[in-house]
């Protein structure tokens, strides 16, 4: 409780001035585990600002102990900024990753200087990279370019992750955009290739996307995306996918449904056959929603467990195949869940921001009524945009299994 005291107390006293930040917390308490505190997690911000410089501060901490520490610089000068942060495993000591963006902003022309490294101590060893990046608009953005040029690194993305004995955390990963470990060190900067885009629209209904790509030896392929847009007048889309490399031609077509309307969504996915012919549909999803004088309903129905999921808020509380989930490190609820129902209600009395939710989730596997799961409810209180006190409880087929306790403050 010390602790807790000191940094609440700090952060009342920095709420003055140029410091500004934020401090959260959740416990989570299990009634039926012979050790009540099940999960517990952490995120303490704080940040100093002077002038056109920002300096920022990053601290997580799990059931485990101290996670990650962050460091953080943004400065903005006229049509010039820079944006980097720092990376570090505080149980070790090790330094992680470090990135820096500098960017000048032409409008609508940018100019992006992307440059990364990774620590010897971790688990991808000493690595550092850089790409340039140039972006432009045309006809008010009816047209864009950019070329990637890579150094060493690509913009496709970098994750740090680490275990925890107890819970599954969002805080376990980290995730930044400059990867500088797609080549090996050769020298300080050492061209590794190169990406074209153009992307236009014409006639409101045709999309054109050109992706040229280079490797160190040269050209290395040519790729063309035609989307043909609302066929016939019809909600169907076609897109049309052109491949050529120095050894080899290929060319795709594949159409899609646009189902979304409105209250109702539905899932849908055309199954192509050979010659350009459509064999059959499949709907592997349905969601309704609607909003009536502030409380909404949603259920949302997985109609293919074997292949689809239904990822978490944090990822858009969508239907997505499993195989693209894992890849993009999206979480989501166990794949037997096929139906999730949520009720959000909104009470505003004064001074006050209160949100009572409710979700339940029916899973084959537990051979219940209805397929009943679990049950997640939750209350939400938010005090002048300073102060957030939020509980929630979880029943399941076991019972009472969890109570969890949240706050968090801003200066």
């Amino acid at each position: 409780m010390s602790v807790v005291s000191v940094i609440v107390l700090g952060g009342f006293a920095l709420a003055a001035g140029p410091f500004s930040g934020s401090w959260e917390m959740e416990i989570g308490l299990s009634p039926q585990q012979t050790k009540p505190f099940s999960a517990f997690s952490s995120t303490l911000n704080a940040g100093f600002t002077l002038s056109f410089l920002t300096l920022t501060s990053s601290s997580d901490f799990i059931i485990d102990g101290w996670l990650w520490q962050e460091f953080g610089l943004c400065a903005t000068i006229g049509f010039i900024s820079f944006d980097g942060g720092m990376l570090f495993e505080p149980q070790s000591g090790s330094f992680l990753y470090t990135q820096g963006i500098l960017t000048l902003d032409f409008n609508p022309f940018v100019v992006r200087w992307y440059s990364a490294m990774t620590g010897s101590d971790s688990p991808y060893g000493l690595n550092y990279g850089h790409v340039l990046d140039l972006y432009g608009e045309i006809g008010g953005g009816a047209f864009t370019f950019e070329s990637q040029t890579f150094f060493g690194a690509d913009l496709s993305g970098i994750s740090f992750t680490q275990t925890s004995s107890t819970m599954t955390s969002l805080l376990l990963t980290k995730t930044y955009k400059t990867d500088p470990t797609i080549s090996p060190m050769t020298c300080d900067i050492c061209f590794s290739g190169e990406v074209l885009t153009f992307k236009g629209e014409a006639f409101g209904c045709i999309g054109l996307t050109s992706t040229t790509t280079f490797s160190t030896t040269g050209f290395d392929s040519q790729e063309f995306e035609l989307v043909f847009e609302h066929v016939f007048g019809v909600p169907l889309d076609l897109t049309l996918d052109y491949y050529f490399s120095l050894q080899s031609a290929s060319h795709t077509f594949t159409p899609s449904l646009e189902t979304d309307y409105g209250c109702v969504k539905i899932y849908t996915h055309l199954l192509p056959g050979s010659g350009g012919t459509i064999t059959g549909l499949e709907i592997y999803g349905v969601e309704f929603s609607a909003t009536i004088e502030g409380t909404t309903f949603r259920s949302l129905s997985n109609l293919n467990t074997t292949d689809y999921v239904i990822t978490t808020p944090k990822y858009g509380a969508t239907i997505e195949l499993k195989s693209d989930a894992d890849a993009n490190a999206h979480l989501y609820y166990p794949q037997s869940d096929w139906e999730i129902i949520s009720i959000t209600t909104q009470v505003p009395p004064s001074g006050w921001g209160v949100i009572f939710s409710a979700d339940t989730m029916f899973g084959t596997s537990t051979g219940l009524l209805f397929d009943w799961d679990r049950t997640d409810m939750g209350v939400t209180a938010d005090v002048g945009g300073l102060f957030t006190f939020n509980t929630g409880v979880t029943v399941d087929t076991t019972g009472f299994t969890e109570w969890r306790i949240g706050i968090k403050l801003r200066w």
